[in-house]
């Protein structure tokens, strides 16, 4: 932003086009310095085909506050409805050779009932080491209990403004903590900590003595996702257990719909502006209408050439790069990838139904890599535990308001009750617990005041 300025306030030339993450402050000085050009007349130009044909949607969220649009998007999703979810790998995952060793199936994990009787067979399991086999675990303090929250139909997704996530239930605003079944969620819990099938030690594990455990081979089940648990990595032996895990679709609980972990946003994430003084505006608009292109392939055209260049395809839909190309690329060391091409995705859209890093010739990818690359799909595409983003998500809140005074405490009480609720040791107690986090959020967080103020916003910025 700095480097911006000084460029406006110098006069300095600039290039025919500029790639900017998105930045409404960037685009406002832009605009303000009258140093690029307005598009509307682009996106509703008859000369042109793809640019016109972007999604409504995407174009209404460029628009300012006249119905300017000052930027081409970048990185946006092909499929608006259902964006891309690739990287959203939050889900159950199972050790497929304790269940074969078990006897139980992925059709026995399909209910929470069936779930639950397959953690009681995978407690008389041992270990190598002649230990006890640990049912489910997860580290709390990573927040990895989401997905068994959103098994049980609470919205996980938090927004921008770092809110708890927010549902309409009966027409009303509902937040996840104030939704009934966070209650059942962790009276679930609960009842598996007392009877031994969660992780005892699952409310004071660093991330480090969960990852020793599953490397090991301790654990039969875990939530949510694969980066906390490291289980693929390529450092292990390809026989690991961690290799082992599979992941499950979220069972089913009797009278609840299942809920999400995550959210993508659909809208782009990067701003593409073209100079108002360019004197190539025809090869400026040929490239862009060629960026944007809602081709599968075309972001891995633009990151790392034409197909024949530096890659080609291999085996349907599978693709693998040139070997000199591919070894600098795939080196690891950061100046001989940057040797390579620019990789320049950002001027591109996205799909879910083609992304190259997943469609790379599994022959040349390493057992832990194959793996993460797998079952990134299977989650994202299969699975689905994330929503497209809403409203709700993009509420702006100012950060010295209440909520942004607030929020830090309010994830300490959370964090606080959540162990509690789930190690309480009668129902009895789990009640109390549950009835003192309402009134300590109120106290020490002001919870209905951010609430309050949250509703507010979103009045103002998107009610009727």
């Amino acid at each position: 932003f700095t480097t911006v300025n000084l460029k406006l306030s110098s006069g300095a030339k600039l290039p025919d086009i500029m790639l900017f993450g998105y930045n409404l402050e960037i685009a406002n000085t832009f605009v303000g310095a009258d140093r690029i050009m307005k598009l509307n007349d682009v996106f509703e130009s008859s000369k042109l085909k793809n640019i016109p044909a972007i999604d409504s949607r995407v174009k209404d969220y460029i628009r300012d506050s006249s119905g300017n649009m000052w930027y081409i998007p970048g990185w946006y999703a092909m499929e608006y409805d259902e964006p891309w979810g690739g990287w959203t790998v939050d889900a159950w995952y199972a050790r497929t050779d304790l269940m074969e060793k078990a006897g139980i199936t992925k059709a026995d994990l399909a209910t929470i009932d069936g779930l639950e009787n397959a953690l009681r067979e995978f407690a008389k399991l041992k270990d190598d080491n002649g230990n006890a086999i640990i049912p489910l675990s997860f580290p709390l303090a990573k927040d990895q209990e989401r997905a068994i929250l959103a098994t049980f139909g609470v919205d996980m997704a938090k927004g921008s403004n770092n809110m708890p996530a927010v549902m309409e239930k009966n027409g009303e605003f509902v937040f996840s903590y104030d939704n009934p079944d966070f209650k059942k969620a962790y009276q679930w819990m609960n009842k598996m900590y007392r009877e031994g099938l969660i992780d005892m030690e699952v409310t004071t594990m660093q991330q480090e003595r969960f990852n020793e455990k599953i490397k090991t081979g301790q654990v039969a089940m875990f939530t949510t996702d694969i980066w906390t648990s490291n289980c693929f990595s390529n450092a292990y032996a390809d026989d690991s257990p961690s290799f082992k895990f599979d992941a499950i679709q979220s069972p089913t609980v009797p009278g609840t719909a299942k809920g999400y972990t995550s959210l993508v946003d659909p809208n782009p994430q990067h701003m593409v502006f073209i100079n108002k003084d360019t004197k190539s505006l025809n090869a400026v608009l040929k490239f862009l209408e060629w960026a944007n292109e809602p081709e599968p392939i075309r972001q891995h055209e633009m990151n790392e050439g034409p197909i024949g260049t530096t890659w080609h395809f291999t085996d349907g839909e599978y693709w693998s790069f040139e070997k000199e190309y591919g070894e600098l690329r795939d080196s690891g060391d950061g100046q001989l990838v940057d040797s390579c091409t620019p990789q320049l995705y950002m001027f591109t859209s996205y799909s879910n139904k083609w992304y190259p890093w997943f469609m790379k010739d599994r022959n040349e990818v390493p057992m832990g890599d194959l793996l993460v690359q797998k079952y990134c799909q299977v989650v994202g595409n299969e699975i689905v535990n994330h929503r497209a983003i809403t409203n709700k998500d993009k509420v702006k809140i100012e950060a010295d308001s209440v909520v942004g005074e607030n929020i830090e405490s309010l994830d300490a009480v959370v964090d606080e009750y959540a162990a509690k609720m789930i190690m309480a040791e009668s129902d009895e107690k789990f009640e109390s617990y549950y009835s003192e986090f309402f009134k300590q959020m109120d106290l020490r967080a002001s919870w209905d005041e951010m609430k309050a103020t949250w509703l507010e916003a979103y009045n103002a910025q998107y009610g009727a």
